[in-house]
C-alpha cells in the first residue's frame, strides 16, 4: 500500500517538474517568465514608469453612430431621439435624414491608465464616442473597456456613468477591471483590480478625474 505522505510528495514534485520545464520553455522562447510571489506583487503594486494618456479627436456622425454596435459597449441617447438625431444626422422630425443640425458635432476619446511595470503591468483604456450640442449639452454617448497586460490576463471589466450624462453639459465614466497574474507557482494567482475616471464634455474636451 503507498504511503499517503509519500504520494502527496511525488505529486508536489511532479508539479514543480511541470512548472520548471513551462519556465525553461518560456526563457526558450524569449517570453518574460512568472515570478515568485513577492517579487510578482512588487511589480504589481510599482508605480507605472508612464501613468496615462489620451487622444482625442472630431469625428463624423456616421462614425460616432457606428460605435453604438461596438460588442459590450455601454450606449446612451438623448430621451426622444433616434440614435440618428443624437448623433446628429438628422432634426427631431425632420424627413429627410440628409437636415443635419449643425450645431451637433462629435468627438472620440481613447483614454488609458497603467498600474504596475514590465511584465506585470496592468492597464485600462476607456474608449468613448459622444456628441452634444456644442458648449451645451450631450446628446449621444457610446463607451466601451478594454484592459491588458503582458503576464497580466484580463479577468473582467466594467463601464459605467458616475456623473453627469445625457442632457448635461458633462458626463464621468468610471471603467474598471481585474487581471489574473500568474507567479512560478502554477495555482498561485495574484487577482488586482483597478479603475479610471474619464470625464467629457459639450466642448469636445476630456481630462481624466479620478483612478484608483
Amino acid at each position: 500500500m503507498v504511503n499517503r505522505r509519500n504520494a502527496a510528495a511525488v505529486v508536489v514534485i511532479l508539479l514543480a517538474a511541470v512548472s520548471a520545464a513551462a519556465v525553461t520553455s518560456a526563457a526558450a522562447a524569449g517570453r518574460p517568465q512568472p515570478l515568485p510571489q513577492a517579487q510578482a506583487q512588487a511589480l504589481i503594486t510599482a508605480p507605472a514608469a508612464v501613468q496615462s494618456g489620451s487622444t482625442t479627436r472630431a469625428i463624423s456622425p456616421q462614425e460616432a453612430l457606428a460605435a453604438a454596435s461596438v460588442a459590450g459597449a455601454t450606449v446612451s441617447i438623448a430621451p426622444g431621439l433616434s440614435l440618428a438625431q443624437a448623433v446628429g444626422l438628422a432634426l427631431p422630425g425632420a424627413a429627410s435624414s440628409a437636415v443635419r443640425p449643425a450645431s451637433v458635432g462629435c468627438s472620440a476619446n481613447a483614454a488609458w491608465h497603467e498600474w504596475g511595470t514590465w511584465p506585470y503591468q496592468q492597464r485600462i483604456t476607456d474608449t468613448t464616442y459622444w456628441c452634444a450640442v456644442y458648449g451645451d449639452h450631450i446628446t449621444y454617448t457610446s463607451s466601451s473597456v478594454t484592459a491588458s497586460g503582458t503576464l497580466c490576463g484580463t479577468g473582467w471589466t466594467s463601464s459605467q456613468l458616475i456623473g453627469g450624462g445625457i442632457g448635461y453639459s458633462w458626463f464621468v465614466m468610471r471603467s474598471s477591471a481585474g487581471w489574473n497574474c500568474p507567479t512560478v507557482i502554477p495555482w498561485v494567482t495574484l487577482h488586482p483590480s483597478h479603475h479610471v475616471d474619464i470625464s467629457r464634455n459639450a466642448w469636445g474636451s476630456t481630462a481624466e478625474v479620478g483612478s484608483g
